[in-house]
């Protein structure tokens, strides 16, 4: 215990110790800028920086890229909430009730609100992290098939619980979601399925230009259809609500719902392989499942900004674990961050951990440090980021598909994503028309390959006898928590009707 104490003040010694201090500092403010820019994020700039920093020493090389991981998270909630239009997959979440806010004149709410989340969340993913720093093996190990599948069908449970009470709706866009992620290449056959003999599906449908449509496009088109003066409805500054010290003070308010979505987001980083957009879709699932006013959600309901944003942050830390243990990335971001590291010597593993752990820590120091620059950044800079809100419906309309355009293309070099975002955008506008709910789309999309790769591991395993629920212990944890999401709001619904007519 002494050791990890002392390990921990020298990587905090590291980071703070001139000019070390700053490598963390202009990480997080390239890393801002590049999540912030449409097209690109933090993955392009950590691709670009790997060649740049070859002759650097391994502190500095944990120093920056710390901060690349840490300084990217938060900055795509601003675009989100601001345009509707995601910086990254994982900010998908947070523009369903982050971008009503700003309709509502209340970007500077939503802004600091994300800002806070964000700092809450990164912090507590860092303490699971430290804590749980002795027990990486078997944890990680623990996590296989089953796991797998259980967190996949815990995550489309909450499905009905997002379409604000039309579980029909919900069940429908679900259906539909899980039939868009079988296209490209079966997982149990290795043939393609459904590309109408096109390479570009080989792969399955892209993410990014899917999330562009169903949000953006679809969004802008909205607009430039309704007789809104601008997307927040008010040309002055004046005319603006909301405040940054109430957005600040949310994730305070709503203090049991920031630890439980933290939990999630850090649990989800842990398992590689799953990444920040099931962590953020999961916990406002859950905030929707667990509330008592679900039909404020996708409204502007500020609890909608405080889940997505704090699971996003919290997985930061978790996704350490892997990375740190086995050298098993989650993500295309800690791909880049190991990449980094081993080009340097710097090997994952328990020689690592055991001879190497002040550098270990250096890391860790270096991400909190990140979270924490662009949460106090992004709460200083909120009120003049608000005004984009008052900018008129006809100048900004063309300036959205123009960003839409930009990342859609940039994003993968391939002009066909630009003709998938416009087709999404078509359906999408034509969902907001009539009144269809999107998230649960999206997130059976994120989470059917998932769920089907691990339906037919976990059939082919227990079919040889090699699977004993009864001796994974995660596995029924995870199944408990499924009953619960589905028992729980029953029970919970039977109660108020039975009080309704008591009254």
């Amino acid at each position: 215990m002494t050791e990890i104490l002392d390990s921990a003040l020298e990587g905090l010694r590291l980071v703070f110790a001139w000019p070390n201090l700053i490598y963390p500092v202009a990480g997080t403010l390239l890393s801002m800028l590049f999540a912030f820019l449409p097209g690109l994020n933090g993955v392009t700039l950590m691709a670009i920086a790997i060649t740049m920093t070859l002759s650097w020493d391994p502190v500095q090389i944990v120093l920056i890229f710390g901060a690349f991981v840490g300084g990217a998270t938060f900055m795509g909630s601003i675009t989100s909430i601001l345009f509707n239009v995601p910086g990254s997959a994982p900010n998908a979440a947070t523009l369903v009730d982050g971008h009503p806010m700003a309709e509502a004149g209340k970007a500077r709410t939503a802004i600091a609100c994300a800002a806070s989340s964000s700092a809450l969340g990164s912090t507590f993913g860092i303490i699971i992290l430290l804590a749980l720093l002795p027990f990486m093996r078997p944890l990680i190990l623990s996590f296989g098939p089953p796991e797998f599948l259980l967190l996949a069908i815990w995550g489309l449970s909450m499905v009905a619980m997002l379409s604000g009470g039309l579980s029909a709706k919900g069940i429908i866009m679900t259906g539909i979601g899980l039939l868009l992620a079988f296209i490209g290449t079966s997982p149990l056959s290795a043939t393609d399925r459904f590309t109408m003999g096109t390479d570009y599906l080989v792969d399955g449908l892209p993410i990014i230009p899917m999330l562009l449509g169903l949000f953006a496009v679809s969004e802008a088109i909205h607009l430039s259809q309704s007789e809104r003066k601008s997307i927040s409805g008010r040309l002055q500054a004046e005319e603006l609500s909301g405040s940054i010290t109430e957005g600040c003070l949310a994730p305070f308010r709503h203090a049991w719902l920031t630890l439980r979505c933290s939990f999630i987001g850090t649990i989800v980083g842990i398992v590689p392989g799953i990444g920040g957009t099931v962590a953020s879709f999961v916990s406002y699932g859950h905030a929707v499942q667990t509330a008592r006013d679900k039909e404020q959600f996708g409204k502007g309901d500020i609890r909608g900004v405080i889940a997505p944003e704090a699971a996003s942050d919290a997985k930061d830390g978790g996704s350490l674990f892997p990375v740190l243990a086995f050298g098993i990335p989650g993500s295309e971001g800690t791909v880049l961050l190991l990449t980094a590291l081993m080009v340097h010597g710097i090997v994952p593993g328990r020689a690592l951990l055991d001879d190497q752990l002040p550098l270990v820590f250096a890391l860790i120091w270096s991400l909190f440090f990140s979270n924490w620059l662009t949460s106090i950044l992004g709460v200083a800079i909120s009120g003049q980021l608000a005004r984009i809100t008052l900018i008129q419906t006809r100048f900004l309309v063309p300036v959205i598909f123009a960003l839409v355009a930009v990342a859609a293309i940039v994003n993968r070099g391939r002009p066909e994503d630009l003709i998938l975002a416009a087709v999404f955008g078509l359906f999408g506008y034509a969902l907001k028309v009539y009144r269809w709910p999107r998230v649960p789309l999206v997130i059976a999309l994120v989470l059917g390959g998932m769920f089907e790769t691990n339906l037919h591991l976990t059939m082919r395993l227990y079919s040889f006898g090699r699977i004993d629920l009864l001796d994974r212990p995660v596995a029924l944890v995870l199944l408990a928590l499924l009953i619960g999401t589905i028992v729980l709001p029953i029970i919970g619904r039977k109660r108020m009707m039975a009080y309704a007519r008591v009254k």
